[in-house]
């Protein structure tokens, strides 16, 4: 195992050195362009690193402040680089941000930023995702992500703002293990932006971005219409395993794998307007796309054989999340803030023979909030706030009667009265937060806080932070930080789910919770920035699915939502940015996490134990821009310990089995070329157009992600091999 983890960690550092040899190679050949031209970047260079590192950032405490004082772990992704090494989607640019693993399931796709292994279900439940400070979320399951991930337009993106580490002293539940922020444009002039892309299974991609200002108003719109055929998704369901009874248990596979194209649709489309401290903010995602079922299993024919295609079946999210705030200044030390939020979800799953779309869910969830920042003294401030989240919704399934028998129309007509599998659900929490920052010397932050939460039927919750920073002239500082969040289950899901036979959903549910310790050293000079960070997190009250054979349920053979256990978790992050001469720069980064539960099951999790990232950009004056990122996966953690009541490691609830090959080792390798034609021509009166090459997935690695949800089988596939894709951009 050694040998094997050695040898992968060579292949990541041989490819790493071709990248390098490769980009430096082509360096001297373009140097002599380069030498006689009148444009030069050199002012942008000596710039770029230096306003990152002074960049104010709101997240980690919704106040400005920049990422060395921020009481948090945090990651910045500028718009240049989301455009210089290229991404469809959100999804593929979280995915080159230290500590995250980008994931889904053989339902969900792109639907899971993984931070510090944790992952155990469908929905992203563990990181929250805000958009200009507002939070993304839904009572139903709690994380249908799958809209922003895939839908929404990149070019409004000004930066990501990636928070580390437990968030909920600020922002609530589902802020366990981190936060991400999407920062959106602000335009200070009149611009437009459109590009489009064709590329590999007949993929087409088209965005627009326009920026309005005029006076005090400012507008900023952007569209995303995206459409591929789809990459050709090969696996066994569930159904293909025969289990025997005798001890110790021998698994037989009996059907070959199927096979469908993974098509996908996706319109994403948002609005920001600001007008003296009145702001709107709206964004429209809807994902469309072929998968599994939602029980892991091919919906195919009765009777079919083995080379039968299975029936279409189609998940759709649609998303919209609309906020109006308005923000003013009080006096010259306080200012306060009020905003309305709302997030919208609507979740269907449906088979293509079937007329209508059987599964129905949909959620309305209100925020209110009203935050304050107080100035107390050049070395004092302070954050205070209160909210109201109203929570409400159904779910049906139009493929059964009310009573729960089945519909035997649903193919020929629309069920009028059908079975509501989560019955309306109308919940209001309340909560109020409060955080102090002290300044008693230049080198010496001391910020405190905390969140005091009250969620129906449960007792108030409360989450502290504190956080001891250091930093000097030179450059040189630290971290000392610890911080509580939690997860409340969900009003429309863990809570009031009720499928005879299937699943039921558990009222008495107390919130998961997580209390996490850091320590990280930094280094932040004009040239570089570099950061290593150890954490430790202790976890309760994990909100799980018993087994169907668990004898703890309540009704027999059914699995049920359950507190269960505790879990200790620890790791190291690292990464840096560097600039090393005008043409080039680099990002880096390295994260391991380990875990192991109160029943002995170590890492668990399924994910990666290992990533490591690189990424190399070269641009010169005459308009090429070559960017090329790797980043290398291990093998993950132990998938075959299903949670019951009787699990010790010499008693595994069902073990899956191998159905499909095995999460193995992969070097995903990306490469995107530009090359702006004003700049190459040198010719001012040239159309402002940007030509690209965009090329996933170079070295055509099979990547199979762990089946963590049900945990009946082993992995399926889960990205496309190499594919590329061309187009062009136009700025005005």
């Amino acid at each position: 195992m050694r040998l094997f983890y050695y040898l992968s960690h060579r292949m990541f550092i041989q490819v790493s050195c071709v990248i390098f040899f490769l980009l430096f190679s082509f360096s001297l050949m373009a140097q002599d362009s380069s030498m006689d031209s009148t444009y030069t970047d050199t002012q942008l260079y000596d710039m770029s690193l230096e306003d990152l590192l002074n960049l104010k950032i709101t997240t980690a405490s919704k106040q400005e402040e920049t990422v060395r004082d921020a009481p948090g772990i945090v990651s910045i992704v500028t718009a240049k680089e989301i455009e210089s090494y290229g991404a469809t989607n959100l999804a593929e640019v979280l995915d080159r941000v230290a500590g995250i693993y980008m994931t889904g399931s053989y339902t969900l796709t792109n639907n899971l930023p993984v931070m510090r292994g944790e992952s155990s279900a469908h929905w992203a439940t563990k990181v929250l995702i805000l958009i200009d400070g507002r939070p993304y979320r839904d009572s139903y399951l709690g994380g249908t992500l799958m809209a922003v991930m895939n839908a929404y337009p990149l070019e409004a993106i000004e930066r990501l703002e990636i928070i580390r580490g437990p968030g909920s002293v600020l922002y609530g539940t589902n802020a366990f293990t981190g936060v991400i922020n999407i920062i959106l444009k602000h335009a200070g002039k009149n611009e437009f932006r459109m590009s489009t892309r064709y590329g590999s299974f007949n993929t087409r991609q088209a965005q627009v971005y326009s920026g309005i200002k005029y006076k005090d108003l400012t507008l900023d719109a952007s569209v995303n219409l995206y459409t591929t055929n789809g990459w050709q998704f090969t696996a066994r369901d569930e159904r293909a395993i025969i289990r025997s009874k005798t001890v110790p248990v021998f698994d037989s596979i009996v059907n070959p794998a199927r096979t469908i194209n993974m098509d996908r649709n996706d319109v994403g489309a948002s609005l920001r307007a600001d007008y003296k401290g009145l702001t709107v903010n709206t964004f429209f995602g809807r994902s469309s796309w072929q998968a599994m079922n939602n029980a892991s299993q091919w919906v195919v024919p009765a009777n079919a054989g083995p080379n039968q295609t299975p029936t279409r079946f189609e998940v759709y999210s649609d998303k919209v999340l609309g906020d109006i705030g308005y923000k003013k200044d009080i006096t010259s030390f306080w200012t306060s803030s009020l905003n309305l939020t709302w997030n919208r979800t609507r979740f269907d799953l449906s088979q293509a023979d079937f007329k209508n779309r059987p599964v129905v869910t949909l959620a309305n969830d209100l925020l209110a909030e009203w935050s304050n920042t107080i100035a107390i003294r050049s070395d004092l401030n302070g954050v205070i706030g209160f909210m109201l989240n109203n929570q409400q919704g159904s779910a049906n399934d139009e493929t059964k009667n009310a009573n729960g028998t089945a519909f035997t129309q649903n193919k020929e007509q629309h069920n009028e009265d059908p079975f509501y599998y989560v019955p309306h659900w109308n919940e209001t929490w309340y909560s109020g937060y409060a955080q102090l920052s002290y300044t008693p010397f230049d080198y010496l932050r001391v910020v405190g806080g905390v969140q005091a939460n009250k969620v129906t039927a449960l007792d108030m919750h409360y989450s502290p932070r504190i956080a001891l920073i250091l930093k000097n002239n030179s450059g040189f500082g630290g971290k000392l930080l610890y911080g509580s969040a939690f997860r409340s289950a969900t009003p429309g899901g863990e809570k009031a789910i009720d499928i005879p036979g299937v699943l039921r959903g558990n009222p008495d549910l107390l919130p998961e919770e997580v209390s996490t310790s850091e320590v990280q050293v930094f280094m932040a000079k004009h040239k570089f920035e570099t950061s290593i960070n150890y954490f430790r997190s202790e976890q309760s009250n994990e909100i799980v699915r018993t087994a169907a054979n668990d004898p703890a349920n309540e009704i027999a053979n059914t699995p049920q939502y359950t507190n269960r256990g505790s879990k200790t978790s620890y790791g190291i992050e690292a990464e840096g940015k560097f600039y090393f001469s005008s043409h080039w720069n680099s990002i880096a980064s390295f994260a391991f996490q380990r875990s192991k539960n109160d029943a002995g099951y170590k890492n668990y999790g399924g994910t990666p134990l290992y990533m490591a990232k690189l990424g190399v950009n070269y641009e010169n004056a005459r308009g090429l821009d070559v960017a090329v990122f790797n980043t290398f996966y291990s093998t993950g953690g132990n998938i075959h310990a299903k949670f019951s009541s009787e699990n010790i490691p010499a008693n595994f609830a069902g073990t899956p089995t191998n159905a499909n090959p095995v999460m193995k080792p992969v070097c995903y390798l990306t490469a995107n070329v530009k090359l702006e034609l004003r700049e190459f021509w040198q010719n001012p009166d040239v159309p402002n157009v940007t030509v690209f090459c965009y090329g996933v997935n170079l070295l055509n690695q099979k990547v199979y992600y762990p089946e963590f949800s049900r945990r009946n089988i082993n992995t399926y596939q889960g990205r496309a091999g190499f594919n590329i894709h061309a187009g062009l951009m136009l700025k005005v």
